[in-house]
């Protein structure tokens, strides 16, 4: 017999490690850091499906990808949104209680210069860098090998692009992902960026 949880401790245990955990992270998230932390595990979730499927996606562009991860997000409850208008179209947007806002530019890698235009767009164009509004994603569709250094490539341009850019590793200890902290231009608030990179390299050699 299907044991029904009878608590909110007994629910959070059942689904814990999966993308429903998540989702109720969100759902009764108490702040704002609480959210941002939510929907970033949905987006790991998310991006950990497209690694296991990435056979499937060679011919598929940024928008098909990034439209992909949005269902996904959904089919958990979080309405996440692509290309909104938020001071621009921006990939991905994630609004929540109290004003909260979360967005994602998403780049396929074909050069440092393109994904410096994705995090130009979402610090400059899209963000309003308010409190409950200062978080984004960058991620980095990787269709190359060596995902991990081409992460860190972009680490060291977006530090010669931009002086006032400051970096530092994941705190959970991911590293195909690297965490960026710089003054936004219009609230004057630190602006968080997590730049997380995809692996999607396939070219099996059993054939």
């Amino acid at each position: 017999m299907c044991q029904v949880p009878t608590s909110l401790a007994d629910l959070r245990m059942l689904v814990a490690g999966t993308p429903m955990a998540a989702a109720l992270d969100y759902t009764l998230a108490p702040d704002h850091a609480a959210r941002v932390m939510a929907v970033q595990k949905s987006i790991d979730f998310a991006c950990n499906s497209l690694e296991a499927n990435r056979n499937a996606l060679k011919d598929l562009g940024e928008d098909a990808i990034t439209l992909q991860i949005c269902q996904m997000m959904k089919m958990t409850g979080i309405q996440a949104e692509h290309d909104a208008h938020v001071g621009g179209h921006c990939d991905i947007v994630v609004r929540g209680a109290d004003s909260f806002l979360w967005l994602a530019e998403a780049k396929i890698h074909n050069s440092y210069s393109w994904l410096d235009k994705g995090f130009k767009q979402l610090s400059r164009r899209y963000s309003t860098g308010v409190y409950g509004q200062d978080h984004a994603d960058i991620l980095v569709y990787c269709f190359a090998q060596n995902a991990a250094g081409v992460l860190e490539t972009w680490r060291q341009k977006l530090h010669a692009f931009h002086d006032d850019v400051q970096t530092e590793n994941s705190p959970c200890g991911n590293p195909m992902l690297f965490v960026s902290k710089h003054q936004h231009a219009g609230s004057g608030l630190v602006f968080h960026t997590r730049h997380k990179v995809v692996a999607l390299y396939w070219e099996p050699i059993d054939t």
